[in-house]
């Protein structure tokens, strides 16, 4: 069985998309606090719509988000901690088996979003 084979018959490797996905939400964080607070301000609602996607494929996931939580309304300097939070509790939460494919995707389309 290679590294990466889940050991289940016919599934496709899930580890390549995982790291895939940690590679990204660490591109993404470190732009979101590197970049300028006026640049990041104009992102405001990417980052949000990115981080209700991950709060919602958090719970698909498993972890143990209240279903009255909401994402919070942050200032700029936030954005880069809010985000690398809820990927990383994706990542944590994510067995063998379990697709992460939103996630990078959301990811990806918050990275090419930004200014």
């Amino acid at each position: 069985m290679s590294p990466t084979d889940s050991g289940v018959p016919n599934s496709a490797p899930v580890e390549p998309l995982h790291d895939a996905t940690e590679r990204e939400l660490r591109r993404v964080v470190e732009r979101l606090m590197s970049m300028p607070l006026a640049r990041a301000a104009a992102a405001a609602d990417d980052v949000r719509a990115c981080a209700e996607v991950l709060v919602l494929e958090g719970r698909r996931l498993g972890v143990p988000v209240p279903a009255s939580a909401t994402v919070p309304v942050l200032d700029p300097q936030g954005f880069g901690p809010l985000i690398a939070v809820l990927g990383s509790d994706c990542l944590a939460a994510a067995g063998p088996r379990d697709d992460l494919q939103q996630v990078l995707d959301e990811l990806v389309r918050l990275r090419r979003s930004l200014p």
